[in-house]
């Protein structure tokens, strides 16, 4: 028989209720402190791939619910602080696993000084970006999902969401920001709220809130936060002007097809002082580890003749001596199941691809060869996020190689570039999706290689539609990426002029 709670006569006084209030929180709180300890003890565990990343949603997802039992428990008066290296962890280790899981990459980069805090509540900056990236993340089915931050010319922090999936309706655009804006007819689920609570929290604490659709695809919600709210770091961390992680005492063997990637990857070490020997394929390095003697093995895992992943097995089932060298990974693809492959294959760690930090390049490599870390901490660079070109990873790029090898590097691009194209056209001529799948697998690394990141996108973007066979999606995806290539090989004629003259 169903049991119909009916509303007390006479509601507990403000003291008794405040008492209940309490007692309910703590009893929560202490159920909480109970998923927390158990995730952490987990996590101490080593658990990888899917295991790993679900389990630090489920440690995100508490140490959320504890913030928002703060919020009552807040001291009238008291100044709301939110912390932002904390938070944005918070938001990097919830929506990874999911876009993960939808074949979307999520990236959060930082350009310039970021402050060390906001004045607003830590609840209510969760609450913002939650609802942000879970629109994002929604409708869109592929491409990437990134969250930018950086400092504009009045001292301002801008905070940007940007996706590349379909980009607002017409219907939508009409209703943003408004109570219950869900237009007529949306596929996706949804209650319409997200943007409305996201304003009205911004708008209280002074800052500001726009959506608009990008001129490549896709969408761009915007935060600005005015420099009265920001707090500056009381130790910010600083890019060294000076001083490479130093792997003098590696001699490296460097498997890598393409000629781009591997000149880029072989001028990176070299400048760290390794000493380097590459292959062009599985079967080259299988050669090169049997004669030569290395004690680290940087493998790509897209390799004619010989995959990665058979190298890794053959390496590994030597029986020898040889069979115990430090083998690490370099991959495009870090889905949970791809390194779960890489893993199983005998790998010791993964690098993902593109190599755009040359300093965090080093230091992945020293931590798994045990040396010690050297050249002090690094920042994560962005660029304006409407730049054809990430200009301070190319700078940088140009910076570590000097003229004459930035001229060989470009002149590879032009030529790998035009390649792509050409598979990209036959493949939509022939309906073929197997030479598009080929040529974008190539752009995503050459294109992040010097910086192109919009490029990098598109071709992220057409390689997962291409996997669908949905043509009507395929052939205007393809004609993007198509103009993309175009306008970056546009910069890159410029710069090879400018470097010719």
């Amino acid at each position: 028989m169903t049991q119909i709670t009916k509303r007390a006569e006479n509601p507990l006084p403000d003291d008794q209720n405040q008492l209940a209030n309490a007692l309910l929180s703590h009893d929560i709180r202490s159920a909480l402190s109970g998923i927390v300890s158990a995730s952490q003890a987990l996590e101490s565990a080593g658990l990888a791939g899917d295991h790993a990343a679900q389990l630090a949603q489920i440690h995100t997802a508490a140490l959320y619910i504890n913030d928002l039992l703060g919020v009552a428990a807040e001291e009238p008066g008291s100044v709301p602080v939110a912390e932002l290296e904390p938070l944005l962890a918070q938001l990097e280790a919830f929506w990874g696993p999911e876009a993960a899981r939808k074949g979307l990459r999520f990236s959060l980069a930082r350009k310039g000084s970021i402050p060390g805090a906001l004045r607003l509540p830590k609840v209510d900056f969760m609450r913002v970006f939650n609802n942000i990236i879970g629109n994002a993340l929604k409708f869109s089915s592929s491409g990437a999902l990134d969250m930018r931050l950086a400092r504009v010319e009045n001292g301002a922090l801008l905070i940007e969401v940007v996706d590349d999936g379909p980009g607002f309706s017409d219907g939508a655009q009409a209703k943003l920001f408004s109570l219950r804006g869900r237009p007529e007819g949306a596929e996706a689920e949804g209650s319409g709220l997200g943007l409305f609570i996201a304003r009205e929290l911004l708008e209280k604490a002074g800052a500001e809130i726009k959506a608009e659709n990008r001129p490549s695809g896709g969408a761009r919600v915007s935060v600005l936060f005015p420099e009265d709210l920001l707090i500056a770091a009381e130790k910010p961390v600083a890019k060294p002007k000076t001083g490479l992680p130093d792997l003098s005492h590696l001699r490296i063997l460097l498997a890598e097809d393409n000629p781009t990637n591997q000149l880029v990857a072989t001028q990176m070490l070299t400048k760290m002082n390794a000493t380097v020997e590459s292959a062009a394929d599985g079967v080259e390095a299988l050669a090169a580890f049997e004669r030569g003697d290395f004690n680290l093995g940087l493998i790509d895992i897209e390799m004619p003749r010989k995959s990665g992943l058979e190298v890794l097995r053959e390496m590994r089932a030597r029986g020898d001596e040889k069979a115990k060298t430090t083998l690490l990974a370099l991959t495009a693809y870090v889905l949970p199941e791809h390194r779960d492959r890489i893993m199983a294959a005998g790998a010791d760690g993964i690098i993902a691809k593109p190599l755009t930090d040359i300093a965090a390049f080093g230091n992945a490599i020293l931590v798994v060869t045990g040396a010690p870390e050297a050249g002090g901490a690094t920042v994560p660079q962005a660029a304006n996020p409407d730049a054809d070109i990430q200009m301070d990873v190319y700078d940088g790029l140009k910076e570590i190689i000097g003229p004459a090898s930035m001229r060989e590097l470009l002149g590879k691009v032009q030529s790998d570039l035009a390649e792509v194209r050409e598979g990209v056209q036959d493949g939509v001529a022939a309906k073929d999706a197997g030479p598009i799948r080929a040529s974008t697998h190539i752009l995503i690394s050459v294109a992040g290689a010097f910086g192109a990141v919009n490029l990098q996108h598109l071709a992220e973007a057409l390689n997962a539609t291409a996997k669908t066979g949905d043509w009507a999606r395929i052939v205007p995806e393809a004609a993007r990426c198509q103009q993309g290539i175009s306008d970056v090989l546009r910069f890159v004629n410029s710069e090879l002029g400018s470097l010719e003259s």
